[in-house]
């Protein structure tokens, strides 16, 4: 299916689709947009920062482990 086929097929069943499940699939899509989004941006921000960081936890942990 193309994307405009699967736009209109969309468009029309959100159309057939009640008044009440409108609004929960509008909220429920805006909170994935706000979600994803969130996470891009938190990813972009960390950038190359991610080898300063290991699985064992944060920096601030690893160096009291070190102290023990």
């Amino acid at each position: 299916m193309n994307d405009m086929k699967f736009m209109q097929w969309l468009k029309e069943e959100f159309t057939k689709t009640p008044g009440y499940m409108k609004v929960n699939i509008s909220l429920l899509t805006i909170l994935m947009i706000s979600s994803v989004s969130s996470t891009v941006l938190q990813i972009s921000k960390m950038g190359g920062n991610t080898s300063a960081v290991n699985t064992s936890g944060s920096l601030e942990l690893q160096k009291e482990r070190n102290e023990k």
